[in-house]
């Protein structure tokens, strides 16, 4: 089944939850938390579910600011540490001490690091496309939120986000209601901090199985790029997928979930 929920993680801050569970009742299954990534709500994991939720109870949630959680307001102080908190909020909530962590792009960036700092509550990590360096200008993005609308700004970058072989009509559905809803205080927070994001250090520290996933036609992170850094972590594996979309999660969830889905299963 699925339920829906809320969260207060601060005084004002509230977090949309959802979890589907469709495993046996009679066995305790273990969870699946899913952080999915800037100008994106958990209706981004939407093809993965089916693959998922019959083994784990899967759990998504809206990140602050975005989706269905509060508006963040411009001057709001944005790290890591915050981000953190809400993954721990999120799981005490729903009666987890661990969880495996799926997060696509800065979503992946949240679930390595916290696998980093605190190992005794991360039992694996996907990484789909994960941000290990924060993109360098954001200022392009900014003016056109400015001058055109978020809106404008979501069909701008969409194409790339989903690859070339998306159907318009999947291109068109993403921009209005997944990036393209995300408050504009949010962003005038969020993507300013962007730029000072820089995971290397920590990628070290993660000592869990850990799967990254990443495109061979990716603009944004090439395949030799990951390589390089997923090669110096101790327990991870890197799967490739044909294919030029820089979000892949979205792009190709029927080859993403399923893949996780095994990974997950032959975690020991």
């Amino acid at each position: 089944m699925s339920v829906e929920h809320w969260l207060e993680v601060e005084p004002g801050i509230k977090l949309h939850i959802l979890v589907d569970d469709f495993t046996d009742p009679w066995r305790k299954a273990e969870t699946v938390l899913m952080i999915h990534s800037m100008g994106q709500n958990l209706e981004a994991w939407r093809g993965w579910v089916p693959h998922l939720a019959r083994h784990f109870r899967v759990v998504r949630y809206d990140v602050r600011g975005f989706g269905q959680s509060t508006p963040i307001a411009e001057s709001a102080h944005w790290s890591l540490e915050r981000l953190h908190a809400d993954v721990e909020a999120v799981m005490d909530f729903v009666g987890c001490a661990s969880a495996h962590l799926i997060g696509s792009q800065s979503g992946g960036s949240v679930a390595l690091t916290l696998a980093a700092r605190l190992p005794s509550r991360v039992n694996s990590v996907v990484a789909v496309a994960p941000m290990i360096t924060g993109t360098p200008d954001v200022s392009k993005w900014l003016r056109q939120i400015e001058s055109e609308g978020v809106l404008a700004w979501a069909r701008t970058t969409m194409a790339g986000r989903l690859g070339s072989n998306a159907p318009q009509a999947q291109v068109d559905y993403w921009a209005k209601h997944l990036q393209g809803n995300t408050p504009v205080s949010t962003l005038r927070g969020y993507l300013p901090w962007v730029p000072s994001v820089n995971i290397h250090p920590e990628l070290a520290h993660v000592t869990c199985p850990t799967l990254v996933m990443t495109t061979t036609g990716s603009p944004l992170r090439p395949v030799e790029t990951v390589k390089a850094w997923q090669e110096k972590m101790c327990n991870a594996q890197l799967m490739v997928i044909e294919g030029d979309a820089w979000h892949p999660a979205g792009a190709y969830p029927d080859i993403c979930g399923p893949a996780a889905l095994q990974f997950l299963q032959s975690d020991p």
